[in-house]
């Protein structure tokens, strides 16, 4: 079976590409550089019949042990642009962004250029696209517009006005985002830094950051920290085959080593029943699983 790019590999390991270092193979993976050559991957898998699934920066994602049936897409270089298209004399930044630029890349530019506000995404891994899918720190009161690939090949562009967030979710209809304009406040360069080398060293003393992990496991529930309640259920250090309940913070699970996708599902529902059975509170999960559980 061939494809019509080179940018298409088979029984790539999924463990390369998520923060968690877990996951099999994916039957095929796709590194499109452009939308013309995402569209052709996605009009082929349609003619195959192969269900298509997304990896952005792997970050938040458990990704099954016996690896994922048919076409995972990861946007390629194509999609890691950033452009400030902003009047010079406007006090607010309007940026146009790709779906892979890495937040982590935002960052640093505003740093550099005086981009208010983005402190809030300093330290927080992945890519664009991904942040905005989850509202990731709120990332969702930036966006003015975004793009979206459907899976039928269909290319949306969605306004401010048509884009619902909430904790942790946005409202998007399934696809892929491919570009996001956001807008920022400006602010003297020396402020901006400061504010991120501010939050860079909070989540570095207070996070894990030491092995890998998928962030936050679950998310907080109303009025208290999923953290604080795996705490006080004496749940720090549990562990599983290679996947423990950091001693760090307590809402993160880490892989010492050899982690299965079952080990670190096995101690959340581990976590679930235990926090449930102590505060009668149900956690929700944050890690989305892509593929089948063995």
């Amino acid at each position: 079976m061939t494809w019509p790019h080179g940018c298409v590999r088979r029984h790539e390991s999924l463990a390369d590409h998520t923060s968690f270092r877990i996951g099999g193979p994916a039957e095929w993976f796709a590194e499109p550089a452009t939308l013309e050559e995402l569209l052709e991957m996605l009009r082929e898998a349609a003619v195959r019949g192969l269900p298509v699934s997304v990896v952005g920066g792997g970050t938040n994602t458990l990704a099954a042990d016996r690896g994922i049936r048919g076409l995972v897409v990861h946007l390629g270089r194509g999609f890691r642009t950033v452009q400030d298209v902003s009047h010079p004399e406007s006090p607010t930044a309007t940026l146009v962004c790709g779906g892979s630029l890495l937040t982590q890349r935002l960052v640093y530019l505003a740093a550099k250029h005086g981009w208010g506000e983005l402190e809030t995404l300093a330290g927080l891994p992945g890519q664009l696209g991904g942040a905005v899918a989850m509202n990731a720190q709120g990332i969702g009161r930036f966006i003015q517009r975004l793009s979206l690939v459907a899976p039928d090949g269909a290319v949306r562009t969605v306004p401010r006005e048509q884009l619902r967030f909430s904790y942790r979710y946005a409202a998007l209809a399934p696809g892929i985002i491919t570009e996001v304009v956001l807008q920022f406040p400006k602010v003297p360069p020396e402020e901006a830094y400061e504010r991120i080398r501010q939050t860079l060293a909070y989540r570095n003393s207070t996070q894990e950051v030491r092995l890998p992990s998928a962030g936050c496991a679950f998310k907080n529930p109303p009025g208290t920290g999923a953290g604080r309640l795996i705490d006080q259920a004496g749940l720090k250090g549990a562990r599983i085959g290679d996947a423990q309940v950091s001693s760090r913070h307590a809402n993160f699970i880490v892989n010492l080593g050899r982690a299965t996708c079952d080990d670190v599902l096995s101690l959340m529902e581990h976590i679930q029943r235990r926090v449930r059975r102590v505060f009668h509170i149900t956690l929700e999960p944050e890690v989305r699983l892509i593929g089948e559980r063995l």
